[in-house]
């Protein structure tokens, strides 16, 4: 006995093939960037962020403090004629300095004692990036970087900053030591596990800049992407049930 279709029935038959073109060509749209969301998750879940990631097993990163008499060496410095922004505490390859920001004109940077502090050269920063390193590593070489080159096509070690001292050591993860090289601060610690980190976190929120912007466009419509796939799959899933229920429910003549 050949299974009567009702009106209902019909319908249904006629959107399944639509929905499985749907589902079809949503999958080929998502496919790659569901893989890239499923792989990242499972790196940022695995590898050790603070002691591999942010380097806190190899690399001790110095603290600032106010020099003793800080306020007599501030009014006894010579500072351009601007608007001053902010005073920052930083600790320099060259020792404890001050980061002076102003409006409108380059900031300024000075030492403890109110001078103008003089750029790192590479002997200051070897010393300088050799008191930081706690691995166990050798400081392989050290150079300076106008512009630090792009990894994997996506990332930037140091985001926008330039004109950097880069120390490298020879361990397993590759550390790198990124120092300004006109204020000798500490910049960054980078080594190949950020790198990665960092890339896969750029393809979880598909922001191939800075990595920051979880509201970008790409991300929404890939995300609504990802549910109407879902969606389409659960109708096609409760319509074959259906069909089956059916087809058992007809009695064979």
């Amino acid at each position: 006995m050949a299974e009567q279709r009702t009106p209902s029935t019909a319908r249904r038959a006629s959107w399944k093939p639509r929905l499985w073109r749907w589902h079809r060509w949503l999958a080929w749209l998502v496919v790659v960037q569901v893989a890239a969301w499923v792989v990242g998750g499972m790196l940022f879940a695995w590898l050790p962020f603070q002691a591999w990631v942010k380097s806190s097993e190899s690399v001790t990163k110095p603290s600032a403090t106010w020099p003793a008499g800080w306020n007599q060496a501030l009014a006894r410095a010579q500072l351009p004629d601007a608007p001053v922004l902010s005073v920052t505490s930083v600790v320099t390859a060259r020792g404890p300095a001050w980061h002076i920001r102003h409006a409108g004109i380059p900031d300024t940077w000075l030492s403890a004692t109110g001078a103008a502090l003089v750029p790192p050269d590479e002997a200051t920063i070897r010393a300088f990036a050799q008191s930081l390193y706690r691995g166990p590593g050798r400081l392989a070489a050290v150079e300076r970087l106008l512009e630090p080159p792009r990894r994997l096509g996506i990332v930037r070690e140091t985001g926008a900053r330039a004109d950097l001292w880069v120390a490298r050591f020879d361990d397993t993860l590759g550390t790198r030591i990124y120092v300004d090289a006109r204020g000798g601060q500490l910049v960054a610690v980078r080594n190949e596990a950020w790198v990665l980190y960092d890339f896969f976190w750029r393809l979880h929120v598909m922001d191939y800049s800075t990595g920051e912007d979880f509201n970008n466009p790409l991300l929404r419509a890939a995300a609504l992407a990802a549910v109407a796939l879902v969606v389409t799959g659960i109708i096609l899933l409760i319509l074959s049930l259906r069909r089956r229920a059916a087809r058992s429910e007809v009695p064979v003549g």
